[in-house]
């Protein structure tokens, strides 16, 4: 399936709230029903059984509206880690969209190509479902500026390009209840990576130690040891 890029609807900034706020409802029931949180959690554990650190300091970047971030950490909260949650995405309104979840979290709005924190600031960056809205250079200078302020590694948990994912959005239409989330969804799809093309991107942001783990259903996770050349 050959990767085809777009610019997906909720980042246009031109939806009215009531779409923005629908699509995010979408999102997170992909995320809780399709495997956006047991996905993360399990590259989060694998991350944490090497690296062993209590408490901890966690960025999601291109969090939306923080509801995947404040169920990671009540999960792992549960399994003994103290976790303070930053939540970054580049529009306030999606930040805002939910309170009640976003509490106990920290809100940013910002570029994440311009993120407003120093080198080193949190031990482990993640980035769920954004990674494939960034191609060629861009996508390498943001694993570059991921890594800048992450102290141990960071992790990118995403869709993996492939046309069975592609069908099952376009053949169940009543799972995303909204048509913008529909078309995002196979947008998304269509530009996702495979891989191979993750690990390619890996190395021309300069990391050596990476790993690349196919994940249950049609996901693919990448985690960036803090190895990255200058």
């Amino acid at each position: 399936m050959r990767r085809i890029t777009s610019v997906e609807l909720l980042d246009t900034g031109l939806l009215a709230l009531d779409e923005i706020h629908a699509n995010l409802d979408d999102l997170w029931r992909t995320n809780r029903y399709l495997g956006g949180v047991s996905t993360s959690l399990r590259l989060l554990g694998a991350c944490l059984l090497r690296t062993g650190k209590r408490p901890l300091r966690i960025l999601e970047v291109g969090a939306g509206d923080g509801r995947l971030a404040a169920r990671l950490r009540q999960q792992l909260r549960q399994h003994g880690f103290e976790v303070e949650f930053f939540v970054l995405d580049c529009r306030l309104i999606h930040l805002q969209a939910d309170r009640a979840v976003a509490e106990g979290l920290h809100p940013v709005a910002a570029d994440a190509l311009a993120l407003p924190f120093s080198q080193g600031s949190f031990d482990l960056v993640v980035c769920n479902h954004m990674f494939h809205h960034f191609s060629g250079h861009r996508a390498v200078q943001l694993l570059r500026a991921l890594s800048e302020v992450a102290r141990n590694a960071v992790v990118i948990n995403d869709l993996h390009r492939h046309w069975l994912p592609w069908a099952f959005v376009r053949a169940m239409p009543w799972f995303w209840r909204h048509r913008v989330s529909r078309l995002d969804g196979a947008a998304s799809i269509r530009q996702a990576y495979t891989k191979s093309e993750l690990t390619e991107l890996a190395s021309a942001a300069g990391f050596r130690d990476v790993e690349v783990r196919r994940l249950a259903p049609f996901r693919l996770g990448l985690v960036l040891w803090n190895t990255c050349a200058p």
